[in-house]
């Protein structure tokens, strides 16, 4: 990278110095332009999942490309593409992960009860998800904050306290160790197995932490970077336990649910101390083991699509519905909003905070506005681990590195 950014610089000069310079923020010619379109609908059509974001310093038939991608084969289409039209191409395109950047540390652990991924480096950029403790994650850049992806696939930016970089081997062993899984929606790990002594860390359902034995009332755990705390054993359960007392039935996953209600909506959020709504359904399915994708836009088309019936009769409890913008002969359908349906008519969901309401008039806690912005429903369960992007921690690559 730093040739190419020496190159940059006396390319740009020539470029500059001819008024020639085409970059991102002019018109490209219509040929690269389609080129560039055509490779992001292929590659990366989903920005939250995939990266194509390519900058072109263009003068005659010479390109430089920059930016950043996390398709090797949308790399190698692009530079072929062009030569083939013939451009003379300077290839400074990144290529996620930037392992040498890295120092070979391209996976990390969320080291924090709840990280808060950001769209770019910086506090006060917006919150687009969360990761859990002990969450593995793959690396993708640094720049001052680390660019990572969650095993639901999401791409955003994290304070560097926020994980623990890794290298494959210490990521292997720390998916391999024996857990322990907190249960409980919040609580604290103590530098003592004493519940009066220095708090650790505070702890939030979903936590994982590396079992290291039993004292008392208290297990022994360490952190992904190594700190070592006593967890009271009431707020969780070791791993191989939890894994035995595991349900995914839909009365085992509704009950969850309740459990969170009154809990503030927060943009972005998916734990305990706060959800928004697609959050709130993945920290749902997430207690019971089950990974989903993040945002209800994505949620919205996993699965098998549901009609809902004037009386809900064709919905089962379990099933995802979703709220929004109507389609129309110009227009797509567009997904805002989603809940759980628990049955007779109602839906759990964190809109403000989160509550149950209903689909049916006659009922005391008819919603009336999301009926009016009612799309359709999608049944998830019966497909985990059978459709891409509906899997568990067994089974999605993340967890088995």
């Amino acid at each position: 990278m730093k040739k190419c950014k020496f190159l940059l610089g006396l390319v740009m000069m020539v470029m500059l110095s001819t008024g020639i310079v085409q970059a991102a923020d002019r018109v490209l010619p219509q040929e690269v332009a389609q080129l560039n379109d055509s490779l992001k609908r292929i590659y990366a059509p989903d920005r939250r999942v995939a990266l194509f974001d390519v900058d072109y310093s263009i003068a005659d038939k010479h390109v430089m490309l920059r930016g950043v991608t996390t398709s090797a084969e949308a790399k190698k289409a692009l530079t072929a593409e062009l030569r083939k039209a013939g451009y003379e191409v300077m290839d400074c395109l990144q290529l996620l992960p930037d392992e040498k950047a890295l120092d070979g540390k391209v996976y990390g652990i969320v080291n924090v009860s709840v990280c808060n991924l950001r769209a770019e480096g910086d506090f006060s950029s917006e919150m687009m998800t969360q990761g859990l403790m002990g969450m593995p994650v793959k690396v993708l850049q640094r720049d001052g904050w680390y660019r990572v992806q969650t095993p639901d696939r999401y791409i955003a930016w994290v304070h560097r306290v926020g994980i623990h970089p890794v290298t494959l081997e210490e990521l292997t062993a720390w998916n391999k160790a024996e857990k322990v899984v907190v249960t409980a929606h919040y609580g604290f790990i103590y530098s003592k197995p004493d519940v009066k002594s220095q708090t650790v860390s505070d702890v939030v359902a979903g936590n994982r932490l590396k079992f290291e034995g039993r004292k008392g009332a208290f297990f022994a755990v360490s952190y992904p970077d190594g700190r070592k705390g006593y967890l009271p054993r009431t707020l969780g359960e070791t791993e191989s336990q939890w894994r035995k007392n595991l349900k995914q039935d839909a009365a085992s996953i509704i009950a969850t649910a309740k459990t969170l209600i009154g809990v503030p909506y927060l943009w972005a959020g998916t734990s305990s101390k706060g959800v928004d709504c697609s959050g709130f359904m993945r920290t749902t399915l997430y207690l019971h083991d089950i990974i989903i994708p993040r945002d209800a836009s994505q949620q919205a088309y996993k699965g098998e699509h549901i009609d809902i019936a004037p009386d809900c009769s064709n919905l089962i409890p379990g099933d995802l519905i979703f709220f929004g913008r109507k389609a129309t002969a110009e227009r797509r359908e567009r997904v805002v909003h989603v809940g759980m349906y628990i049955g007779n008519g109602r839906f759990i969901h964190s809109q403000g905070d989160v509550r149950i309401n209903s689909l049916l008039p006659e009922d005391e806690l008819f919603d009336a506005y999301n009926l009016g912005r009612l799309l359709f429903a999608a049944r998830v369960l019966p497909y985990i681990n059978k459709e891409e992007g509906l899997n568990t921690t067994a089974t999605n690559d993340f967890y088995h590195f």
